[in-house]
């Protein structure tokens, strides 16, 4: 079983179904949302950027009431002035992030302390957060990337796709990289051997380790 394949079967072990579904719900409808209120109240102006903006904070704020088989908390940002949302479920923390085909995420604090929890190499800088996460020391972070559409394209109630990722450290690429819809059709499908949690973890964790040191090695 390859890498790619452990590490889905080990987040459907973690995430229940329904939390991904109702992150589907949550980013459909707050797109729509954010593209209805800009063409509704910006009449005489390019309403791109505020489009944007709403649909950022309408997305965020409806992940931070996804109660279902889910927990989610609001950390402020260091600098203070903005926020981020992440989701508990089991061994597993689930943020999001938008971005456009073939971008890659741009430096933030909160981002790289997410994504350290796939590296496990150092314990976390606790001045990130208000108050630290769950299990900050040591479980799998899985980021849902939204795709946006072009400021070109005529549709802009909703999104090009909604991805699974589990980023590398540096966020310049994924251990995985799955459409959700795909993801959530899987489940049933879930091997046997995959709920064994205990041993499944440590050693995931190693091999996801393996492959940073590795590609790291070939970028010098």
């Amino acid at each position: 079983m390859s890498l790619k394949e452990r590490i889905v079967d080990y987040i459907k072990f973690q995430v229940d179904k329904g939390v991904f579904e109702s992150v589907v719900e949550a980013v459909t409808e707050s797109y729509a949302a954010a593209d209805s209120v800009a063409r509704d109240k910006i009449k005489n102006t390019n309403p791109t950027r505020v489009r944007a903006q709403m649909r950022r904070y309408f997305t965020d704020d409806s992940m931070a009431g996804l109660f279902t088989n889910g927990m989610p908390t609001v950390h402020k940002t260091d600098p203070v002035g903005e926020h981020f949302v992440t989701l508990e479920s089991g061994n597993v923390t689930i943020s999001h992030i938008e971005l456009k085909e073939n971008e890659w995420a741009r430096n933030a604090k909160h981002r790289e302390g997410l994504a350290s929890k796939n590296s496990i190499l150092q314990p976390y800088n606790l001045d990130l957060f208000e108050e630290p996460p769950p299990k900050t020391d040591d479980s799998l972070h899985i980021a849902i990337l939204v795709l946006r559409p072009s400021s070109k394209e005529e549709n802009q109630a909703e999104p090009v796709d909604i991805l699974i990722t589990v980023p590398h450290t540096d966020w310049r690429g994924y251990h995985l990289e799955i459409p959700i819809g795909l993801m959530i059709s899987s489940y049933g499908e879930l091997k046997p051997e995959a709920s064994l949690t205990d041993g499944a973890w440590p050693s995931l964790k190693k091999e996801i380790l393996a492959v940073e040191d590795s590609t790291e090695r070939k970028e010098e």
